[in-house]
């Protein structure tokens, strides 16, 4: 699998594939087991969590990813932990992407709806700036009308220059949003190629989005 510089790719595929785990090895949070994970051309197979991030990778969970009893600005200010100060501005570009995060920055999260919780999930992983963003069923339990504006500012964020690489049960929406898809299929990609173009292949339709 290959992420180009601000590119948007998706990974669809069935459950027990091995998409989040995919993801998860980036992120060096599986056993490395074989093969090669390069970041901007050097091999960061086997790097620890915490280097991996300093490089400019930011990951969001499906689940448990923000500290529900702090309040909104204190788990964004927790997504720059690694950072030895927190730019000013760029809480304030994070904020200005996430309105209704502004409004509520004294609430504590976990009294937030699904979709304000997911807001502040990414808004967490985009304190750091990172170059690529990692997102795991970003739609995961959100209400359907919630579902087109989460894949609404998943495009901004790509827009703005950050690669984007997907995980995502969605996979019409998703596929229909990105530049590249691939549907991994036991560890494997069965198929790859532009997004538009997975959703309009007929043997892709039948096998995995429902026809």
């Amino acid at each position: 699998m290959t992420v180009g510089e601000g590119e948007y790719v998706t990974i669809v595929g069935p459950n027990g594939a091995g998409k989040s785990t995919a993801m998860k090895s980036v992120l060096g949070l599986t056993t490395y087991m074989d093969g090669s994970i390069a970041l901007n051309g050097e091999d960061i197979a086997g790097t620890d969590t915490n280097t991996v991030v300093s490089k400019g990778v930011s990951y969001v969970p499906q689940s448990d990813n923000l500290f529900s009893t702090m309040t909104v600005r204190e788990n964004l200010l927790m997504g720059a932990y690694s950072l030895e100060e927190v730019p000013e501005d760029r809480l304030r570009e994070v904020l200005d992407r996430f309105p209704i995060l502004e409004e509520r920055q004294m609430q504590r999260a976990g009294t937030m709806s699904g979709g304000q919780q997911q807001m502040i999930a990414m808004g967490c992983a985009l304190m750091v700036d990172p170059d690529v963003l990692l997102l795991d069923e970003p739609s995961a339990g959100l209400a359907p009308d919630l579902v087109v504006d989460m894949f609404d500012k998943i495009d901004e964020i790509n827009d703005a220059g950050t690669a984007i690489l997907m995980v995502e049960q969605n996979a019409k929406e998703a596929l229909r949003r990105c530049d590249r898809g691939y549907v991994l299929v036991n560890g494997e990609n069965a198929y790859e190629g532009p997004g538009t173009e997975l959703l309009n292949d007929q043997e892709v339709r039948e096998r995995f989005l429902g026809g």
